[in-house]
């Protein structure tokens, strides 16, 4: 089983156990194409786009060694950022930025409240697609499932900011999430909820 901890700090090694729970998660034949991305430094890749607000959200708190950029086709095309980040001699997955393209339009960018102690978080931003999205209870509830912003990873607790956003992009829209992977089997796996990030994605498309 794989828990998302690693004994290498290697991404030569890491990668492929990674690029295999991404693969069985998506139900993908064939292996997934992904990137390994260092720190700040390299091109104005989306990857380095994805990696500039993880540093907002994780601040100081998580050494990342690099990133792991994963384009998906199927079953729809989106992208996944994974954090390795440092842990003892080895290295766990942190956090998860998920992204989508989204074919209905947005007029505005729309994001996630925090967390409420009571309730759920609502969208706020652009009244007329938040209204649409706000009366749809389904989604309200699995957004705020996925858009987790603590949980456990290598036998360590890692908190985030929450971030979860609709902005317009060229003709339709685009949705990133953040999330953190989450424990199964008593902690003898982990899930990166990939197929939840999807069918949100198709949620929030067929409500807009």
């Amino acid at each position: 089983m794989n828990n998302l901890a690693y004994n290498s700090q290697d991404a030569a090694t890491v990668g492929p156990k990674v690029e295999e729970k991404v693969r069985e998660e998506i139900g993908a034949g064939v292996p997934v194409a992904y990137t390994v991305e260092q720190g700040n430094a390299g091109p104005a890749t989306f990857g380095a786009f994805l990696h500039s607000i993880s540093t907002q959200l994780v601040g100081g708190a998580e050494e990342t060694l690099f990133y792991l950029n994963f384009d998906i086709e199927q079953p729809r095309c989106a992208h996944l950022q994974v954090s390795l980040n440092r842990q003892g001699v080895g290295c766990h997955v942190g956090l998860l930025l998920y992204s989508a393209p989204l074919a209905r339009p947005v007029a505005g960018e729309i994001y996630l409240e925090d967390p409420k102690m009571l309730g759920k978080s609502k969208f706020i931003g652009d009244a007329a697609a938040c209204a649409k999205l706000n009366a749809n209870g389904d989604l309200l509830k699995h957004v705020n499932d996925l858009a987790r912003v603590e949980s456990q990873a290598g036998g360590q607790t890692i908190k985030i900011k929450r971030y979860c956003r609709i902005v317009p992009h060229e003709n339709g829209a685009s949705l990133v999430l953040a999330t953190l992977s989450r424990p199964t089997k008593m902690g003898f796996s982990a899930t990166l909820d990939a197929q939840a990030f999807f069918d949100i994605a198709n949620m929030i498309e067929k409500t807009l």
